[in-house]
């Protein structure tokens, strides 16, 4: 009988190392295996630079090399949205970040709106600052 493949995997994430970005998933299906510590993929990690990480019992899809979820190479690719968590808008010309709290940044493409609702103070730091 051929070995069962799970390469590709659905999992909780049960621990965070923000120094690190990255986590240990557990995987409720396979009777509660935690995976070693993953890396967590991001959009960038060079001269340009994106941080951000899932919280602690957020569902994530996996991907490993092997078969071996507790020793495999693998990373976290992300988050999905579920029936407890959906997306807060719906449109193909938006972006947005939706922050714990009820902060939020917006952009419309399709009208060029930035909007920033923001719950506490906004700090711009730089050397000018030019508003239009």
């Amino acid at each position: 009988m051929a070995e069962e493949k799970n390469v590709v995997r659905r999992g909780i994430i049960s621990a965070i190392y923000p120094e690190r970005h990255s986590a240990r998933v557990t995987f409720e299906d396979k009777d509660e295996v935690v995976s070693a510590e993953l890396p967590i993929l991001t959009t960038y990690a060079s001269k340009n630079n994106l941080y951000h990480l899932p919280d602690i019992g957020e569902t994530v899809y996996c991907i490993f090399e092997d078969n071996d979820a507790q020793e495999g190479d693998g990373v976290i690719i992300g988050s999905i949205y579920n029936d407890e968590n959906s997306p807060k808008i719906s449109s193909l010309d938006k972006w947005r970040v939706d922050f714990d709290g009820g902060s939020f940044i917006e952009f419309d493409r399709s009208t060029g709106n930035l909007e920033i609702s923001c719950k506490g103070d906004i700090i711009l730091n730089g050397k000018k600052i030019y508003l239009n």
